[in-house]
């Protein structure tokens, strides 16, 4: 369903454990259909390089609600620092 070039893409989706607004099953759901239907690759934080960051990222935040932390940030900045490295 999606393009080739739209697979590729590096997406960062970081989520709370204890999100009251936007529930935290509904961020696993959401990732599986994107993966599912539209044929999105997985991707990891811990990849080598910015070529393992083709496709959906889904970094979990244990206790986090509906806001942020250093840790999600940090591991934004490391993500955004690989992908932009290879651009």
């Amino acid at each position: 369903m999606a393009s080739r070039h739209a697979k590729e893409l590096p997406i960062f989706w970081g989520h709370g454990t204890h999100d009251p607004l936007v529930k935290y099953q509904f961020g696993v759901d959401s990732v599986a259909a994107f993966r599912s239907s539209l044929g999105l690759a997985t991707a990891s934080l811990d990849a080598p390089d910015a070529a393992g960051l083709k496709g959906i990222s889904f970094n979990s935040y244990s206790g986090l609600g509906h806001s942020t932390t250093d840790k999600e940030l940090n591991d934004l900045r490391a993500w955004l620092k690989k992908v932009l490295s290879q651009a």
